[in-house]
C-alpha cells in the first residue's frame, strides 16, 4: 500500500536504516513509472530507478536500469501507481528474485515494502509538498553523507 499520509521525515530516515530480525531495508530507489501491464494473476510495473539512495547487496548498480515489480491485481488500487510519476521505493531482499542472468531481477510489491509518491519539480514548489519535497531530499542527501549509523 502506498503511503499517503503526511510522513514524519524521522520516520523516513529511520526506515531507510531499518535492521531488525523481522525486517532490513536493503535497497532505496527513487523510481518513475514507465509501464504498467494490467494481468488477471500478476500485474507488472517497470519501472526507471533514478536514483539509488541505498544499494543492496543483491541487485548491484541498478541506476538508470529499468526494473521490474510484480503485484497481485488486487493490490493495484492500493498501490495507486501512475504512469510517469516518481516514487519512493523501500525493501528488503526478500522483496527481489533473481530471473535467467546475473542483471535480471524481479521486485514484489510485498506488505514490507515502502511506497511513497515523490512529487515532481512542479509540484514541490506548491505549499502543499513544499515539506515533503525538502524532507526527502534531506534524507537521500543525510543518507549518502552519513549511511546508516548503527
Amino acid at each position: 500500500m502506498q503511503k499517503k499520509e503526511k510522513i514524519p521525515n524521522e520516520q523516513r530516515t529511520a526506515k531507510v536504516c531499518e535492521n531488525t530480525q523481522t525486517s532490513i531495508i536493503d535497497f532505496v530507489y527513487k523510481v518513475r513509472l514507465e509501464t504498467f501491464t494490467e494481468g488477471l494473476s500478476t500485474d507488472i510495473f517497470t519501472v526507471k530507478v533514478l536514483e539509488v539512495i541505498k544499494e543492496g547487496s543483491l541487485d548491484v548498480g541498478p541506476l538508470n536500469k529499468q526494473r521490474t515489480f510484480l503485484s497481485h491485481p488486487h493490490c493495484r488500487k492500493s498501490l495507486g501507481l501512475r504512469m510517469g510519476k516518481t516514487y519512493l521505493i523501500m525493501g528488503t531482499s526478500n522483496d527481489i528474485h533473481r530471473v535467467d542472468g546475473p542483471e535480471l531481477y524481479q521486485y514484489v510489491f510485498g506488505e514490507s515494502i515502502w511506497i511513497e509518491y515523490w512529487p515532481t519539480a512542479a509540484e514541490c514548489q506548491t505549499k502543499e509538498h513544499r515539506i515533503t519535497c525538502l524532507d526527502m531530499e534531506e534524507m537521500m542527501i543525510q543518507h549518502q553523507l552519513s549511511g546508516c549509523q548503527q
